[in-house]
């Protein structure tokens, strides 16, 4: 039996692990999904978060772990295990990107968001009044990320979609604690995703040497759309 530590992506929470999650606990597994700083139940201001403080707040939630984990991370969250694991490499059996992105020590979202290789993305997103986040409206949302899911699970999960601090975005990720290489890392690539396109995943997967691929013919959120696969996969 495996403990998981599930981290969301950007305008998400920790409820859209939900169904998962639940199908990893009937396996016999134990599961923990956060609420990173200002997003789903978190109620951080805008103006206070940043990628450090996503960072930092998975790195307690692996202190918090009495055991190792699977350090799951779901697009932009990519980001975010990526500098948690580096800074408490101990914490973490494994790695595994869900159709994330993948960086290099000191790259920013922004900069792989804007590669040639994402050109195709579908995401729309719109500054709030304050200027401090950014919104999809909802119809973009669901042709972007829930576009395989059925209309029940999409209107449920649109309706929980928060605004995301552009400061994650622009915020470079830290010069690396750790040979990341060390860790046993998986990425699962997801070839009918119209944020993070399939040429884009599979640039950034195919400059780390190590990684182990897996496929799934799913949209941006498996978790919702394909869950006993994703699970099974896991």
């Amino acid at each position: 039996m495996q403990d998981y530590l599930l981290i969301h992506g950007a305008w998400h929470g920790a409820w859209c692990w939900d169904t998962l999650a639940a199908q990893l606990r009937s396996m016999g597994h134990t599961v923990t999904a956060i609420d990173l700083p200002g997003m789903g139940a978190d109620l951080t201001p805008a103006a206070a978060v940043t990628l450090q403080s996503w960072i930092d707040r998975t790195v307690q939630a692996l202190h918090d772990s009495p055991e190792p984990v699977v350090l799951v991370g779901h697009s932009m969250a990519g980001m975010v295990i990526t500098g948690a694991a580096a800074a408490l490499p101990a914490k973490v059996a494994r790695m595994v990107y869900v159709c994330a992105f993948l960086p290099l020590p000191g790259e920013a979202l922004f900069e792989l968001a804007s590669r040639p290789e994402g050109a195709a993305t579908l995401v729309e997103q719109h500054p709030s009044a304050d200027g401090l986040c950014t919104v999809v409206p909802p119809d973009n949302a669901r042709i972007t990320f829930y576009g395989l899911c059925s209309p029940a699970a999409t209107d449920a999960a649109v309706a929980r979609l928060c605004p995301l601090p552009i400061k994650t975005v622009l915020e470079p990720l830290p010069a690396a604690a750790a040979d990341l290489s060390t860790l046993p890392r998986h990425y699962v690539e997801c070839t009918e995703d119209c944020a993070i396109p399939i040429a884009l995943q599979r640039f950034m997967w195919g400059r780390q040497p190590g990684i182990v691929v897996h496929t799934l013919n799913s949209d941006h959120s498996p978790f919702v759309s394909q869950p006993h696969a994703l699970a099974a996969l896991l």
